[in-house]
């Protein structure tokens, strides 16, 4: 399984946060991967109607109850919802259901698109999405894992399983390079 660095994921969020030049749809997707392990195949579906703003609060249904978006990703999905023009033969139209709509008229964004931009921002999906997997399953009971996210619950059962193993084998090189140090 490949992996990335955790202080590279968070750098990765940290620019995708703060850097403006960068368009909106490109760093939603990029945040839902890196903050919440969504392949780019679903993100590039979602719609508007699974965007939900109550009072103070914007919710994001990734699984069921939805996700309660942090700031400045919850202020970056309802500016995306604000400019969400896709193309049609005629040119720019918001009458299409998508939150990542595409350049065929009435289509999302496909997911080999987003992972282009991503990959324009050294961001590598698959290693980014295992990395913020393995640390939220790390963390999170699996009926969790598998509301929050949307998993099914046996996935997410092998999330945690894989995590498991792979925090204990983490430990135990720690250990060994530890002894190791130590000896005269």
């Amino acid at each position: 399984m490949t992996l990335i660095e955790d202080d590279q994921r968070w750098a990765h969020v940290r620019r995708l946060v703060t850097d403006d030049g960068i368009d909106t749809a490109t760093r939603v997707a990029g945040l839902l991967l890196l903050l919440f392990a969504q392949p780019l195949s679903r993100t590039s579906r979602i719609r508007l109607d699974q965007v939900t703003q109550e009072e103070e609060r914007v919710t994001l249904a990734l699984g069921s109850p939805p996700t309660v978006l942090p700031p400045p990703l919850d202020a970056l999905v309802l500016e995306l919802v604000q400019q969400r023009y896709g193309y049609s033969a005629l040119g720019r139209s918001d009458d299409h259901p998508w939150l990542f709509p595409g350049k065929a008229g009435g289509q999302p964004i496909s997911s080999r698109q987003l992972m282009r931009k991503l990959t324009a921002l050294g961001i590598r999906a698959r290693p980014a999405r295992n990395t913020t997997l393995m640390d939220l399953s790390a963390e999170l009971p699996a009926v969790v894992l598998s509301r929050l996210l949307g998993l099914h619950i046996s996935a997410a059962e092998k999330w945690i399983k894989e995590a498991a193993s792979t925090r204990a084998a983490y430990a135990a090189e720690l250990s060994h390079r530890n002894t190791f140090r130590r000896s005269p």
